[in-house]
């Protein structure tokens, strides 16, 4: 018989029954174009001659391969979903065929431009303002951050073309400054951004606004499978191009990454911007804003040229520092994503990632701020060990060829050099070095000065007579031994007080060290009771040491009172007669 299991066991899950839920929708992805079209120069397209001076002017001679696949299909009024690397041209992709079909002479909205930063925006509006100049078109930007009311000014001067960001648009919208019944051209550019910052519902809601026989054209570097699928659901019929099968630049860019700890990335980068040549230019990111700040802070007493930019900043502060960092007034830029999309600074030759970026998108928009135009640049990315989970990731998913560095050293430290194979070699001692006349001298004592020697007196203190200096053949011992053997013991201490006991017969000259005698300068006449000049010997009259005095007060202290006389009247000022 068996008996049941009862209580604190694991049940296996049942399988819920039923059908299951609608399964993953699979949308395939763009394919690269393998040879795009064989164009030399946009004289073979019908621009206009003012499209064409304007695009001569900007010294662009040969069309990049996004503009080959995708000027002539907008020309002929197609929808466009082009996927291209960044610094490719894509503005001018989709500014001169747009620019040279715009009627200068309608005063409404023909062309909308939505870009999902403010530095983006600013950078596509220059664009397209100077292919419209020759041709009289208007155009304006609308930005948040920027006061309102220059803004409204210029769209009711009659501007044909709008360039801004969702949320200031429909704001214009809402008030009625802005409307679009006869838009002609809706450009959504780096739209992986906007969709993935939450720009989605603004821009369904601005979608919603067009006529729908507009023309919907989408760039972007990449395109991740939701916004590839939303791209498609808000175009006609679109001519989906690709002018790469991966997402990074690796002929422009040469990719590396430092392996080191989080507390020593600021130093990293100071020593990469001290250790550059004067006309590198950095751009470096960080994930959030608070970063930025604290790089900042860290940074402060560097004696280079560096600005910082997120959106935290107003945005007139944003412009000057994007205005500086464009004229090559600034060494380097700290800055967040914002910085990462479609901005075109072409000599930026060093993106350094500070933080490890969330996915391969972001590594993708990063590094391709440098080797843009045909130039080369190099992209450096710090990896602490809690980013190596998403570093590992990235390189999966981008397959591209990262080199590792080692982390930069101090400023002018030398190489390590490999440790020298050392033989040993028999220790040789020199000879003892042989005594002459003018070392004796000098360690018996130098003019009388009484220095030391190794037997720890002075010669003079030890009694060296005059005639004992000139060194002899036979003292050839070392001058410990000779120090031992002339000088006399020391005397011990005695206390204090006590006599000191001397030979019977010893005078104080005597028991002195014996010195050079003195010259004697008596008067030749002798002493003054007339007997011949000769040493008499002195008697040692020293007072024998009775007991210590009292030691006397401080001049102008207070004598003691005397306690038989407290009123200092004397010793016998009590009696009767002192009083008299």
């Amino acid at each position: 018989m068996t008996q049941k299991h009862s209580g604190g066991g694991h049940r296996r899950s049942r399988k819920p029954e039923g059908p299951r839920g609608p399964r993953r929708e699979h949308v395939s992805e763009l394919h690269p174009v393998d040879e795009p079209p064989d164009i030399q120069t946009f004289d073979e397209w019908p621009l206009g001659p003012d499209i064409q001076r304007a695009i001569a002017a900007m010294d662009i001679v040969k069309p990049t391969p996004i503009q080959a696949l995708t000027i002539g299909p907008v020309l002929d009024g197609r929808d466009v979903i082009a996927k291209a690397q960044t610094g490719t041209g894509k503005t001018l992709a989709f500014g001169a065929p747009m620019m040279s079909k715009i009627d200068a002479a309608r005063a409404t909205v023909l062309g909308l431009v939505l870009c999902p930063t403010r530095e983006l925006a600013q950078q596509v509006h220059g664009v397209l303002a100077t292919l419209a100049f020759p041709r009289g078109v208007r155009t304006a930007l609308t930005v948040g951050g920027d006061p309102l009311h220059p803004q409204i000014a210029m769209l009711q001067a009659g501007a044909q073309v709008v360039v801004g960001t969702p949320g200031r648009v429909l704001d214009l919208y809402q008030q009625r400054f802005l409307s679009f019944p006869w838009t002609e051209f809706v450009v959504l550019d780096e739209a992986d951004k906007m969709f993935e910052i939450g720009f989605i519902d603004d821009i369904k809601k601005i979608l919603s606004f067009t006529p729908e026989e507009r023309q919907t054209l989408l760039f972007s570097a990449t395109f991740p499978t939701e916004v590839l699928k939303l791209a498609r659901e808000s175009t006609r019929d679109p001519l989906e191009v690709a002018t790469s099968a991966g997402t990074v630049p690796i002929d422009t860019v040469e990719q590396c990454f430092i392996q080191l700890d989080g507390d020593d990335r600021p130093m990293a980068l100071v020593r990469l911007l001290e250790q550059s040549g004067p006309k590198d230019v950095f751009l470096v990111f960080c994930g959030r804003r608070t970063e930025v700040d604290r790089l900042m802070r860290s940074l402060e007493r560097a004696s280079l040229s560096i600005k910082a930019l997120h959106g935290g900043y107003d945005q007139a502060a944003r412009f000057r520092v994007m205005s500086a960092f464009r004229t090559g007034e600034v060494k380097a830029l700290i800055a967040t994503d914002v910085a990462s999309r479609g901005l075109d600074v072409q000599h930026v030759t060093h993106v350094i990632n500070y933080d490890v970026p969330r996915d391969g998108e972001d590594y993708t928009h990063r590094i391709g701020r440098t080797g843009r135009a045909g130039r080369t640049g190099t992209s450096i990315t710090f990896v602490t060990p809690r980013d190596e989970r998403s570093w590992r990731e990235i390189l999966a998913r981008t397959k591209a060829n990262v080199a590792e560095l080692e982390a930069p050293r101090r400023t002018g430290s030398r190489p390590t050099r490999p440790a020298r194979e050392t033989r040993e070699e028999p220790s040789v001692q020199p000879p003892p070095r042989e005594r002459t006349e003018r070392t004796e001298r000098t360690e018996g004592g130098r003019g009388g000065r009484g220095r030391r020697s190794q037997g720890g007196r002075s010669a003079q203190a030890g009694g060296t007579r005059p005639e004992d200096r000139t060194a002899r053949p036979e003292e050839s011992k070392p001058s410990t031994e000779r120090t031992q053997a002339s000088s006399p013991p020391r005397e011990e201490r005695r206390p204090r007080g006590q006599e000191r006991a001397r030979e019977p017969g010893r005078t104080r000259e005597s028991a002195a060290p014996a010195k050079a005698p003195p010259e004697d300068r008596r008067p030749a006449g002798g002493d003054r009771a007339g007997a011949p000049n000769q040493e008499k010997p002195v008697e040692d009259r020293a007072p024998v040491p009775g007991p210590r005095r009292r030691r006397r007060g401080r001049p102008g202290a207070r004598p003691a009172t005397d306690r038989h006389d407290p009123d200092g009247l004397g010793r016998w000022g009590n009696r009767a007669e002192d009083f008299d």
